[in-house]
């Protein structure tokens, strides 16, 4: 028996999670066919992914960045202020195209044991999208969708685990996960079942993806058949640049430094009502140097690294507006869905403290000094300050469990849906909700446990296309858990309440004070605490037990191994730099 039928069939708590969702319906029929039409004729969908984008980096959701095509975007969309995804790319990516926990679709990890002790060998962290799901583009290419893909793949670089092969009739991919924006990588980069070969004199990655996926879409409009797009980007992820004409568009917007930057978007994203109305006046635990110990060439620095930022998500903004008004001059935008999202919370890396990062940037002789900034030529991220501006009022950022980490803004747009226009939604969603939700807009059924011949897990995440509709109805239940779990950091989510774990993040570097609340559950009432700033856990400790259990109950259903460490953490403690220059 496979390991996961053997949870499944064995395990009565996922059993029972499974028939209450109502996801065994229909098991060991195969291939999905059509069922009860949701909208007719069938709808387009585009995905819109950005990588490391912070949940306020954008204007809909408290931003000073010019976003104007996502602004307009969302201001005519449902727009989410409790959606969740996994702290890090690719294990929110496998889930998002699977509709399954990261580790049932194999990103229990992103590293292997040179980096994380005891995942070596483990079922469910092989480390690119498995085989045991079935994935959206399969079941919507089976039911008549072209699907097409460009921009980040990261979910498998050997042949045989490319886009090609698990659903994309059409696919441009960066098999890594990351690459500089205006290098096109030899042998990075994937289009369809070859290797990528062409001139990549004129590449910058936003651009070359949407005209990669604006081809893709052109090749087979008016063939009757609708498509299935997922514009994976690659921005803002480091390395920052950005090209010419957008590099100074920034020029001293951020010379008050990382706390004036916070305070003005919690300030803006209260008043707008992406975040609750709640007095977020309390300091954060912060992480980086303070703005005020900084000496005026560092703080130079600093800035300019996130004027490059900003200019990388006005560009990013910019080349979605192409997507879309493409769409819009082919007839094709009235009938298509359009779901955006961020794939976790900002990226807080320091290049040059980071002993990976800084070797790389040796050993590629980039020019890091501030005049250069943002040039083909440099190869600089922009540290956790502005990662916690990012945030907004939530704690930290990526590669944390905390609400930096993954709470992500999101929203859902359909021209032919007029009643839910700008209207925010604070109910908990997660990116495992995403696949069933195409599915049924589509009116495509769910998998069951079998697809094509081989066993496969069943979706575990529940459609929310009721939101368009203005359905009042919840989605999730009140009582209902939702466990994570990365690297070794977890949490656990029922209700107003959450319990988390944090430890040491992994390829992040970490050369400050290893804070008191690591390596111990804390608990969070976050209905009325976001930011997570009071930990409750010593006043309720029946109720951490209690969600605690809950926690071991989702590890063993989904194959998670217990005490996963950072391999040598010695290494990645670093002592700071003098100066930045």
């Amino acid at each position: 028996m496979s390991f996961f039928v053997k949870y499944i069939y064995s395990g009565p708590l996922i059993l029972g999670l499974l028939v209450l969702t109502g996801f065994l319906a229909g098991c060991d029929q195969g291939a999905p066919g059509k069922v009860a039409t949701e909208m007719d004729p069938q709808p387009n969908f585009l995905i819109l992914v950005a990588d490391d984008l912070g949940y306020t980096d954008i204007g809909a959701y408290g931003s000073e960045i010019r976003t104007p095509n996502l602004d307009e975007l969302a201001k005519n969309s449902v727009r989410f202020t409790n959606f969740h995804v996994l702290p890090m790319c690719a294990p929110t990516r496998s889930v998002l195209l699977s509709g399954v926990d990261n580790h049932i679709a194999g990103l229990g990890s992103m590293f292997d044991s040179s980096i994380l002790e005891g995942v070596s060998g483990q079922t469910g962290y092989e480390r690119y999208l498995h085989e045991r799901v079935a994935t959206l583009p399969e079941l919507l290419g089976d039911s008549g969708y072209h699907t097409l893909m460009a921009g980040k793949w990261h979910l498998g670089a050997s042949k045989g685990l490319w886009p090609i092969d698990r659903g994309f009739e059409q696919s441009f991919a960066l098999l890594a996960g990351a690459g500089d924006h205006f290098s096109f990588l030899e042998g990075g980069y994937a289009e369809n079942d070859v290797i990528a070969e062409f001139d990549a004199k004129d590449f910058y990655s936003t651009r070359t993806y949407t005209d990669k996926l604006i081809e893709f879409v052109n090749k087979n409009h008016g063939d009757g058949r609708p498509f299935f797009a997922y514009a994976a980007y690659t921005a803002p992820h480091w390395p920052l640049q950005v090209p010419d004409d957008y590099i100074d568009r920034y020029q001293g917007d951020y010379d008050e430094g990382f706390d004036a930057l916070r305070g003005q978007r919690i300030e803006r994203a209260r008043d707008i009502g992406s975040i609750p109305d709640l007095d977020y006046s309390k300091s954060i635990e912060a992480t980086g140097p303070a703005w005020e110990d900084l000496n005026p060439a560092d703080k130079q620095h600093y800035a300019r690294r996130m004027e490059i930022y900003s200019a990388m998500v006005e560009n990013l903004d910019h080349h979605i507006g192409r997507l879309i008004n493409h769409l819009e001059s082919i007839g094709e935008l009235e009938n298509t869905v359009i779901l955006f999202m961020s794939d976790n919370g900002a990226e807080s890396d320091e290049m040059e403290r980071n002993p990976v990062f800084s070797e790389r940037v040796r050993r590629g002789n980039y020019n890091n000094d501030l005049k250069n900034l943002g040039t083909a030529s440099s190869y600089m991220s922009y540290g956790a300050g502005w990662a916690q501006a990012s945030s907004g009022p939530f704690l930290r950022f990526k590669n944390f469990v905390t609400e930096g980490g993954t709470r992500a803004p999101a929203f859902l747009y359909f021209a032919g849906q007029k009643s839910t226009t700008g209207r925010w939604d604070e109910q908990y969603l997660s990116v495992m909700d995403i696949a069933p939700t195409i599915l049924q807009l589509a009116s495509v059924e769910l998998p069951g446990s079998s697809y094509r011949g081989r066993e496969v897990s069943p979706m575990e995440g529940k459609s929310f296309a009721g939101v368009m509709r203005d359905d009042q109805d919840l989605i999730h239940g009140v009582d209902e858990s939702f466990g994570v779990e990365l690297h070794g950091a977890r949490s656990l989510r029922r209700g107003d309440y959450k319990l988390v774990w944090e430890q040491p993040p992994v390829n992040s570097w970490w050369g400050y004070v290893i804070p008191e609340s690591w390596y111990r559950w804390q608990l969070y009432d976050i209905a009325n605490d976001p930011a997570e700033h009071d930990d409750i856990s010593m006043q309720h400790p029946e109720l951490v037990e209690e969600l605690a259990s809950l926690w071991e109950d989702y590890a063993d259903a989904h194959g998670v191994v217990r005490g996963v460490r950072i391999s040598n953490f010695e290494r990645w403690q670093q002592p700071p730099v003098e100066s930045l220059q």
